[in-house]
């Protein structure tokens, strides 16, 4: 491996490949405006979504929560990255390693271990 394994998400993707991320509808990307005529602020791209509700949809390839997101790459140089990190939905911003108190986040850690993957605490 040669990618930077100073951040464990490099070498893990697991939250990419195995939660279902569903946001609301507004964060999509659009040229079009709302029904009061306010331009859409979206910036997730809307061909690698899909509809889930009226006002709800999730990044493609995470619908049923097993598959991977079609955003997410993998590659032996640079490991597991997002493809539209700085246009990521809501749920992927609010996912970290890490809670606000700094405790380990149990979801995170679950994932890890599941993929047969050390805790990021046992990393060093």
């Amino acid at each position: 491996m040669s990618f930077d394994s100073s951040n464990p998400c490099f070498e893990c993707g697991q939250c990419c490949q195995k939660l279902r991320v569903s946001f609301y509808h507004g964060e999509i990307a659009s040229d079009s405006s709302d029904l009061a005529g306010t331009p859409s602020t979206g910036i997730v791209p809307p061909e690698l979504t899909v509809k889930l509700t009226p006002h709800l949809a999730c990044m493609r390839g995470t619908e049923a929560g097993k598959d991977g997101c079609v955003a997410l790459s993998h590659d032996e140089k640079d490991g597991y990255r997002c493809t539209i990190y700085e246009q990521r939905p809501s749920p992927c911003r609010a996912f970290n390693i890490f809670e606000e108190d700094g405790s380990l986040n149990p979801l995170c850690d679950k994932l890890r271990k599941a993929a047969g993957l050390k805790s990021v605490l046992a990393q060093g």
